[in-house]
């Protein structure tokens, strides 16, 4: 088993589709694959374009922590992972 699949497999996952992955560390922490492009920064919501939807954070403190071209980590307190 990779590390990955381990780490897998202790997490929440929230969402996935063969266009993006999402998934929730005990609500501290949320990584996201398969972003676009950024929409909104504030520390109360986040939101990136995704293939074919809109991925809105909602929470506390939210900082991005991590951000390249398709992958993305969030810190701070998330209290809602909304995609439409």
């Amino acid at each position: 088993m990779s590390m990955m699949s381990e780490i897998e497999s202790l997490m929440t996952e929230v969402g996935a589709s063969s266009s993006y992955r999402i998934v929730n560390v005990g609500g501290k922490s949320l990584y996201v694959e398969g972003i676009k492009n950024l929409v909104d920064l504030k520390s109360e919501q986040i939101q990136f374009g995704l293939k074919n939807h809109l991925l809105t954070i909602v929470g506390n403190n939210l900082k991005i922590k991590y951000l390249d071209k398709t992958t993305a980590v969030i810190d701070g307190e998330i209290k809602e992972v909304i995609t439409k």
